[in-house]
């Protein structure tokens, strides 16, 4: 059995995510999986781990958590704050983002709330032992599917590392971490964009939207300029399918931008449908944040995916060892050239312009 981390506060909401189950939304089954999925690639990266391997995602605060059997190495990625308390003196460490922290037995971290955005994560070396449901391991609450007993995250929840001890104990930083714009979110028209004028439409893409205190997993509500259907065609409509991204328009003509949790079916007409690409941005945003909707073609869409890729790599590319703010890097250190000649005291010319002739 490998080690184990105890959950002693799981913060506003923590979960057990992966890359969400696909190919069942047929089956009314939502995708679910990471609201982030730039930040648990990263983070799962910092720990020698696949893009997707099982990871606690926590929204808003993290949570409070003790290595309760073995030495654990994890990651953690997003804009987040952390302490880590030493079992052996009591001593406190202060952390920062987008780095790995070795926990040896008895050890406590406690992750803070986030400086900026609303996702972060605490990926595990080796990543974690859990069984999978419908091929994936990511919690999706309302049906009680995948992470842990199907819930979000509990006081007293014990997660079974497949290490029982780091592989090499060494620390890693990630040194060109992604800044997400979360000023703008990129989408596409459609499917229903037929049931809004022109006018609307102008609207829609030039005004600024607020997220309103309606934020979580299944979808985020905008405050904003009120969206009017077309007479003849009405807010409602034979229900269809919605993917994470569609933009709904009800009744109240405030948009509302359904998110990884979201029901398959739907009822209302779609204006716009966020591209794969922002979908990362949605993960981040916070209650208060003012956005723009800013219209793409398919081919801008695919060259935003492939840019995102190349943020990924660079990032992931730019991990290095690390060794806490103000200490040496004595690697480095040896493998640097600090001589740059020799010379001889008893030889004057060894000294050009300042011996000679004294």
């Amino acid at each position: 059995m490998g080690a184990i981390l105890k959950i002693i506060s799981p913060g506003i909401v923590s979960s057990i995510q992966d890359q969400g189950r696909r190919g069942y939304a047929g089956f009314g089954v939502p995708r679910s999986g990471a609201a982030d999925s730039v930040a648990m690639q990263i983070g799962n990266a910092l720990v020698g781990n696949d893009p997707f391997v099982p990871a606690i995602e926590f929204r808003f605060l993290g949570p409070k958590v003790v290595a309760e059997k073995g030495r654990l190495r994890l990651g953690l990625a997003g804009n987040i704050t952390a302490e880590l308390t030493l079992a052996e003196n009591g001593e406190k460490q202060s952390l920062s983002s987008w780095q790995t922290v070795n926990l040896n037995e008895g050890d406590v971290l406690s992750v803070s709330s986030l400086e900026s955005g609303a996702t972060g994560y605490l990926t595990v070396e080796g990543g974690i032992e859990l069984t999978p449901i419908l091929e994936s391991y990511s919690t999706y609450a309302r049906a009680k599917l995948g992470g842990v007993n199907g819930l979000p995250l509990q006081a007293g929840d014990k997660i079974t590392a497949k290490l029982d001890a780091s592989r090499d104990g060494m620390e890693k930083i990630v040194n060109l971490p992604p800044n997400l714009d979360v000023k703008k979110v990129r989408v596409m028209l459609g499917p229903q964009e037929d049931y809004f004028t022109e006018s609307e439409i102008g609207k829609f893409s030039n005004e600024v939207y607020k997220v309103s205190p309606d934020v979580d997993r299944m979808g985020i509500r905008m405050e904003g300029v009120e969206l009017l259907p077309r007479p003849e065609k009405g807010s409602d409509l034979i229900s269809d399918g919605l993917v994470p991204g569609s933009i709904q328009i009800p009744g109240s003509g405030q948009p509302i931008i359904l998110f990884v949790d979201c029901q398959t079916i739907g009822g209302y007409p779609k204006i716009a449908t966020v591209i794969t690409a922002d979908l990362p941005v949605l993960g981040q945003l916070v209650p208060g944040d003012n956005i723009r909707f800013e219209l793409v073609s398919l081919s801008q869409a695919q060259a935003a995916l492939r840019e995102q890729s190349l943020v990924i790599q660079t990032a992931i590319e730019s991990i290095s060892e690390y060794f806490g703010e103000g200490v040496m890097d004595l690697k480095a250190l040896y493998q640097a050239n600090l001589i740059g000649g020799v010379v001889d005291a008893n030889k004057s010319g060894h000294f050009p312009g300042h011996l000679e002739g004294k």
